[in-house]
């Protein structure tokens, strides 16, 4: 009888990033996964070939809000991609960190709770896409250079981070892809339970076109969602009107500290539509002590648009655009950043 492996290692062709393949042996998500895989397939490499062929789409909630979803489903479609399986869940703040868990040791505190305030606040779709892998780039990496960075000022018309929505900062990321087939493992254990797992490890070798229950999946999680542009100009426009309509009530309250934080409110929106300040959380703060309806996606078009975006220095596990090969490419993909993959 055939003795489990005490040992979880991490096949190369899975991974050329020696730091991943070290870090994801001793990782729990992806021994989670590993484990449903060789249940349900055997630990030979053909066991592992679905792998190089799918590729998992995460339509995010700031994708959702902007009615981005289809357009960036018709482009993948384009691209050759064709939707097999499909899940809905919902990011919360341990998963949000954990899925990003090699690379948020540099972002900074405030792209962080930019990151809190986007990944929960409603449902996300996750698609699990069949494309052709080739000797040149499994199907996941071939789809994670479609995405396009997360540098605004690097993403180009046919990149899924523009086609997805208008508004263009660095942590409006919109979409995520896993970048190599170790990572498709991993996320799998970090967002889904044994037999949701086991359902999307045997989707991985179909083929039957799912783009139908992917579509009607979208249009449920778009329900749950108000739509929004994720614009900060628009946005702030808005909050100038309820400062505005406040302000000509009159005083309402037994003193005036109100009025003073509307005074405050006022001038520092002025300011940083000037372009001298940035000082979102004194914005959102005083929007919550005056109680004013303002709503959470234009909250997070300014936030987005404000916050700092990384610190110095490199990531856990490198991007596999800052100079190392992904699995099963021959030639180096183009330069990318080194900024949190969110």
């Amino acid at each position: 009888m055939e003795q489990p492996e005490t040992v979880c290692t991490v096949p190369e062709n899975l991974s050329r990033i020696a730091r991943k393949r070290e870090a994801f042996a001793e990782d729990p998500y992806f021994r989670d996964a590993w484990d449903d895989l060789t249940a349900l397939r055997g630990r030979g490499e053909e066991a592992r070939a679905p792998l190089f062929e799918v590729a998992p789409l995460v339509l995010r909630p700031d994708t959702i809000a902007t009615r981005g979803g289809r357009r960036v489903l018709e482009a993948v479609r384009r691209a050759g991609f064709v939707p097999v399986a499909s899940a809905v869940f919902r990011f919360d703040r341990r998963v949000t960190r954990e899925i990003w868990r090699y690379q948020l040791n540099i972002a900074t505190r405030e792209r962080v709770d930019v990151m809190d305030m986007i990944m929960p606040v409603g449902r996300s779709l996750y698609v699990l896409l069949r494309g052709e892998g080739t000797p040149l780039a499994p199907a996941c990496t071939r789809l994670s250079t479609l995405k396009g960075p997360s540098l605004p000022a690097e993403r180009h018309e046919h990149h899924l981070r523009r086609i997805a929505g208008p508004a263009q900062a660095s942590v409006l990321t919109y979409v995520h892809v896993a970048d190599e087939p170790a990572d498709i493992v991993r996320e799998l254990g970090v967002l889904f339970d044994r037999a949701e797992r086991l359902r999307l490890l045997t989707a991985a070798s179909g083929t039957r076109d799912r783009s139908e229950p992917v579509h009607r999946a979208l249009a449920e999680v778009e329900a749950e969602t108000p739509a929004a542009d994720l614009t900060p100009g628009p946005a702030f426009d808005r909050l100038e009107r309820l400062i505005a309509d406040r302000a000509g009530r009159g005083p309402v309250w037994p003193v005036d500290a109100p009025e003073r934080s509307l005074a405050r409110l006022s001038s520092l929106v002025s300011t940083i539509r000037a372009g001298r300040g940035r000082d979102w959380r004194a914005v959102l703060g005083l929007v919550d002590h005056l109680g004013l309806d303002w709503p959470h996606w234009d909250r997070v078009a300014v936030a987005a648009e404000l916050s700092a975006r990384h610190i110095d220095g490199p990531p856990v596990i490198p991007d596999i655009g800052t100079g190392t090969r992904p699995a099963g490419t021959r030639e180096p993909p183009s330069p990318h950043q080194t900024e949190v993959r969110a």
